[in-house]
């Protein structure tokens, strides 16, 4: 999809979605119950060493609730925040392709009907999680005035570092899963983190250079933190890894969108970590602040999305 040239250097995702719609549409997050195999033993135990026991859910809601009623609660929350109109129904704890089929559609059904404004689904996955079975039928969500998008956790394109932070998986399972689900045409948003323990600037600018090669339809940016419980926090209170400073991180940022292709939107470049729970860095708690610093540096640069490809050529 064409789209035309963002007020800001890169193409923000509410953009995307404002221009599709053509009013604001926000995803309303739930906990559907879900694990992970890299939690359960059957890849792996204790997940992730920064994922900590919420599985990288929002904590806006109660997991104890049916989703049906997590749902309805969070969109009236969103519609008196943001002023709100459509949403999309955001699978985002743990692994949400990661149960029986027939769990899947039921859950999947679910969400779809629970409020006449639901307009479509996010679905957020492991890559080792996904067969042509489950894919089908998440393709069986897509709509042409609606909305889908499965987001995969590619993290970076380094099995070493995938090792490094207990993924148990490799890079090739997310091409594989991205090469099935871009078969089936289903939207993707893939997630990157920078800051990764032994990735030098060359390593992430890498990832950069091999997700606009793959040109998913959209990417989150996020910082490596470390939350309360994760091997990470003890790894920070040993010394043992040390987050990246605000400045240096405004600049990464940046240096990683001029690697990206111009069509790919960017869902997200900060507001990892939930204030409760957040270990280091604190700052990350200034997200609108970064989002400026991540503007004026842009501006300071002279430079947008993907002006370092071109300099490629």
């Amino acid at each position: 999809m064409e789209h035309p040239e963002s007020p800001k250097a890169y193409l923000p995702y509410s953009q995307v979605l404002k221009q599709k719609f053509g009013h604001k549409v926000y995803k309303v997050t739930m906990d559907a119950g879900f694990t992970c195999p890299n939690r359960d033993g059957s890849k792996g135990v204790g997940g992730c060493t920064f994922c900590d026991e919420t599985g990288s859910s929002s904590r806006a809601q109660n997991k104890k609730d049916p989703i049906t009623l997590q749902l309805q609660k969070n969109i009236e929350i969103m519609r008196k925040r943001f002023k709100a109109e459509k949403f999309v129904a955001y699978f985002q704890s743990y692994t949400n392709t990661y149960s029986r089929i027939e769990r899947l559609k039921r859950l999947y059904d679910e969400a779809m009907t629970a409020h006449p404004d639901i307009i479509g689904l996010s679905i957020s996955t492991r890559p080792d999680c996904v067969d042509e079975d489950k894919l089908a039928l998440i393709a069986s969500y897509k709509r042409s005035e609606g909305y889908l998008c499965l987001e995969y956790g590619m993290q970076t394109i380094h099995d070493r570092t995938l090792n490094l932070i207990n993924r148990c998986e490799t890079h090739a399972d997310f091409l594989k899963a991205f090469d099935m689900t871009r078969a089936l045409e289903i939207p993707m948003c893939v997630h990157v983190i920078l800051g990764l323990p032994g990735e030098s600037h060359a390593d992430m600018m890498a990832t950069a250079e091999v997700l606009s090669s793959l040109k998913p339809e959209g990417v989150k940016i996020h910082l490596l933190c470390a939350m309360k419980h994760t091997p990470l926090e003890q790894m920070y209170y040993r010394n043992e890894w040390q987050p990246l400073t605000q400045e240096a991180y405004v600049g990464l940022v940046c240096d990683f969108i001029e690697h990206l292709d111009p069509a790919i939107a960017i869902h997200r470049i900060t507001g990892n970590g939930h204030r409760e729970g957040l270990v280091a860095p604190r700052w990350l708690m200034k997200k609108h602040e970064v989002l400026n610093q991540v503007d004026r540096e842009f501006l300071k640069r002279g430079t947008r999305q993907g002006d370092a490809l071109r300099q490629l050529v």
